[in-house]
């Protein structure tokens, strides 16, 4: 009877020790692109604020109206990745 509660036991401990040995790694929150405003800005002209936001090009843009500027001259779809220089 003692064996088989330490048998049971040591089953027990040596589940505990395999979990806590499984690497655990931190869930990735997914990119949350954000889609510029380009209906706010008159094209072609845009203010000459600096306000640099990264775009999912990668390029980093002087302000949004820029990015929304090459969006305009190229047709491309280009997202804001974050609100500051790539």
């Amino acid at each position: 009877m003692a064996g088989a509660v330490l048998r049971l036991m040591l089953l027990m401990l040596a589940g505990d020790l395999a979990a806590f040995m499984q690497p655990v790694y931190p869930s990735q929150p997914s990119p949350v692109y954000r889609t510029p405003n380009c209906a706010q800005y008159r094209l072609p002209g845009c203010p000459r604020d600096l306000n640099p936001v990264c775009g999912s090009d990668m390029a980093t843009y002087a302000n949004e109206c820029t990015l929304c500027l090459k969006i305009w001259e190229d047709g491309h779809d280009i997202k804001i990745i974050r609100n500051e220089p790539c």
